[in-house]
């Protein structure tokens, strides 16, 4: 049943209100905690009303209708009530208290304004949520803005915990923060709900996805390109790894007689995000030397030594690409690459979008 349904049974189809003690909530209720309702009403203050934040008003026969009124609207945290026409009563609902607001309390002979106790008066609910009182045991609860699922409308820490908060998340941008209360800020990022069956995947663009060329660099390594991720450091991105089960980066060098790996001369390589030097290329185990092919034993004219397409060197367009999985190294902090000085040496790399998915 939803939540406004399901509230209102609570009021009209045979419950029973108590008002004792300044208190309404209402019994034989089967809603959910966060759909049951309990306020207490302060003392009252005579002669006083609220301006400027009423939401709701009608002619009432008594107080404690005003009180059930207030009861049966969320938003409702004050009521202003004093007489009206042919024997009945005002009754305004407000969306506002009077604490640290005395001033917003205006004179009105014959009129009552009565408060209810406030936790939202706190602000807990974040980022734009609206906090409504008298809901679960915490006193309150908040209604969030799209994209905001967590406690007290905290972003998710990733796409796959925004997937798993809201399964009705699509596609599009979000606010992330994947260490919480820690020291790294919360940031964007472009959440994929399509992908891997669905899970929620967080995708990071950056700077080099562009096929790049290499050429006139022959020292080992001697080209570098550093990566600049969208709207995250390095410290955010590594916060993003270890709060999801599996991260994935794709990778790829085109060469033309330019080498990467041949026997212990590492002519290539990549930086991980903690500024280690990794010798092997994306789709080969970690710390095994080898690229993709030399896995499978599958690379360019085979030869014990030959780890890589591009070790070859035989002056045909070769390639060597996969994805690198490793999340403790991930993502890639910069592409090395040399022996492209020759006439006829050259190579392009080009560096997919960091993604992760998943909740490790």
């Amino acid at each position: 049943m939803a939540r406004s349904s399901c509230f209102k049974r609570a009021i009209v189809v045979s419950f029973i209100f108590l008002i004792a003690f300044g208190s309404i909530f209402a019994l034989g209720s089967d809603c959910t905690d966060d759909e049951y309702r309990i306020i207490e009403f302060k003392e009252p203050i005579e002669n006083k009303v609220m301006k400027d934040h009423v939401i709701r008003s009608a002619e009432v026969i008594n107080e404690g209708s005003c009180r059930v009124m207030c009861y049966m609207e969320p938003n409702c945290v004050s009521i202003n009530f004093g007489p009206s026409h042919g024997g009945k009563y005002r009754c305004e609902l407000n969306s506002a208290t009077d604490e640290n607001h005395l001033t917003v309390l205006e004179e009105k002979p014959a009129f009552t304004f009565l408060a209810i106790e406030n936790p939202c008066s706190t602000s807990p609910c974040l980022n734009g949520g609206t906090c409504q009182v008298g809901f679960t045991s915490k006193g309150f609860r908040c209604i969030c803005r799209t994209g905001f699922p967590g406690t007290n409308c905290r972003p998710a820490k990733s796409c796959s915990d925004l997937k798993k908060l809201d399964p009705t998340a699509e596609n599009g941008t979000y606010v992330i923060d994947p260490d919480g209360d820690g020291g790294a800020p919360p940031y964007n990022v472009a959440c994929d709900m399509t992908d891997k069956n669905g899970v929620g995947v967080t995708v990071i663009s950056h700077d080099s996805e562009d096929r790049t060329l290499v050429d006139g660099f022959e020292p080992p390594g001697s080209y570098s390109r550093d990566i600049q991720y969208t709207e995250a450091s390095l410290l955010q991105l590594a916060s993003l790894a270890n709060v999801s089960k599996h991260c994935e980066q794709f990778i790829k060098y085109e060469c033309f007689g330019s080498k990467m790996f041949k026997g212990n001369h590492h002519h290539a390589w990549w930086v991980s995000r903690d500024s280690v030097k990794m010798t092997y290329w994306g789709g080969a185990e970690p710390g095994s030397g080898k690229c993709a092919c030399g896995m499978t034993k599958l690379c360019a004219k085979p030869k014990p030594n030959r780890s890589c397409n591009c070790d070859a060197n035989d002056n045909q367009w070769r390639e060597d690409s996969g994805l690198l999985t490793d999340k403790t190294r991930l993502p890639v902090k910069q592409l090395r690459f040399g022996d492209t000085e020759g006439r006829r040496e050259k190579g392009y790399h080009t560096l997919g979008k960091f993604k992760c998915y998943g909740i490790a």
